[in-house]
């Protein structure tokens, strides 16, 4: 939120943890006129603890904060975090670009970059599970009529491309850990047999899981 901007939050019968930043883009050496006058960042909701940088990055500092030792990790802990700020602040940048061509008032734009957000994430947390369009659609309240050509359009990749892009990525991270086969990586990623399996990791590594693994 900017600078003197009031706020209120409703919890309906659920326990609610949370800290609140208070970014002073000066400290941060960000280019301040960019990063204040960029209004899809500020005064909205994101779903993004797994699917942004920033996201997962503010979910660990609030899950880990009371074991910071703030005099000797907080120059690490500001640096990251501008990191992770400037990544979103780009990315931010390269959506909105998207979503002016579909509308131009900043509100709709706001309001479709959440829903846009919330389809996001629920591909991070069940890429591993069949993930059809109409579920989708359903989670953002996009018509699904409209909503994979929204979606490519503002993350540069279809839903299906996203999926099999979280996939590989964890293909190759379960590979490299000794003592788990290809079929039971296979399986835990929600391919249906090893042979599809290998197919798809080969079409996106360009060497086939097997070889992979030595």
């Amino acid at each position: 939120m900017r600078e003197d901007v009031n706020y209120t939050m409703f919890a309906k019968n659920i326990y609610t943890g949370g800290c609140c930043l208070d970014i002073n883009p000066e400290l941060l050496n960000i280019e301040v006129s960019d990063f204040l006058d960029n209004d899809l960042l500020f005064n909205q909701p994101f779903s993004g603890v797994l699917s942004t940088q920033l996201g997962t990055s503010l979910n660990n500092f609030s899950n880990a904060f009371s074991i910071f030792d703030f005099k000797k990790d907080a120059i690490n802990i500001i640096h990251d975090f501008k990191e992770d700020l400037l990544g979103f602040h780009r990315e931010m940048n390269i959506i909105g670009n998207a979503v002016q061509c579909i509308t131009k008032r900043v509100e709709t734009q706001k309001l479709l970059i959440s829903k846009l957000f919330k389809a996001r994430e629920y591909i991070h947390r069940y890429y591993t599970h069949k993930i059809t369009l109409k579920v989708l659609a359903e989670v953002s309240g996009i018509s699904k009529f409209h909503f994979a050509r929204v979606f490519k359009n503002c993350f540069k990749m279809t839903p299906l491309e996203m999926q099999e892009q979280l996939r590989m990525k964890k293909a190759e991270e379960l590979i490299l850990k000794d003592h788990i086969s290809l079929t039971s990586i296979a399986y835990q990623l929600g391919y249906t047999d090893l042979a599809l399996f290998s197919k798809r990791f080969k079409k996106y590594y360009k060497i086939s899981s097997s070889l992979y693994i030595k």
